[in-house]
């Protein structure tokens, strides 16, 4: 005869139990770690993307018409800015490259500039395309633009009819009349 109880759920189910509860606890370890750290870069790229020259520069691409062409609208900052960008009360340094995508592609703006009495002035804001050698100069379009004098060409036709009748005037060969003197 059998004189032992029979034993409760976990003395039958103790052998799968355990391993699938330990698991569990790491599956759930490593979720709350990847959470944290995705909020952790969220939080930075939220700070970035409040900054100064993170907005200026997408301003910048926004409004030319070469960015507008290769990503399309709208243009978007993604995840992952990286590089440095430090302020110390009204001085300061950035260099910073941040992603950005559109219909089209993405692609990265890169920016440099220095902050002095509140100041930003910026040595470099240009748009990386991906996958492409091509990069445009977002702080060159600008003041090429404002820079550029107007050109006036005259026209060809008007410039053709005008030549001749100069010629006929001045021609060297043709006899002189005589000039009435009295």
């Amino acid at each position: 005869m059998n004189d032992r109880p029979n034993p409760g759920w976990f003395g039958r189910n103790w052998k799968w139990f355990v391993p699938t509860g330990c698991l569990s606890v790491l599956l759930l370890a490593a979720l709350a770690l990847a959470g944290l750290i995705g909020l952790g870069i969220k939080g930075v790229s939220g700070l970035m993307s409040g900054s100064e020259p993170v907005r200026h520069a997408m301003e910048l691409a926004k409004a030319d018409p070469d960015v507008r062409a290769a990503f399309g609208e709208p243009l978007e900052t993604g995840l992952g800015f990286q590089g440095s960008l430090t302020t110390n009360n009204d001085s300061g340094a950035a260099d910073l490259s941040l992603p950005i995508k559109g219909p089209k592609g993405s692609g990265r703006i890169y920016v440099k500039g220095t902050r002095e009495a509140d100041r930003w002035s910026y040595r470099l804001i240009e748009v990386a395309i991906d996958g492409s050698e091509r990069r445009i100069d977002l702080l060159g379009t600008d003041a090429a633009r404002d820079a550029a004098p107007e050109v006036t060409l005259p026209e060809p036709a008007a410039a053709n009819d005008a030549a001749p009748k100069e010629e006929e005037e001045s021609d060297p060969e043709a006899p002189a009349e005589p000039s009435a003197t009295a």
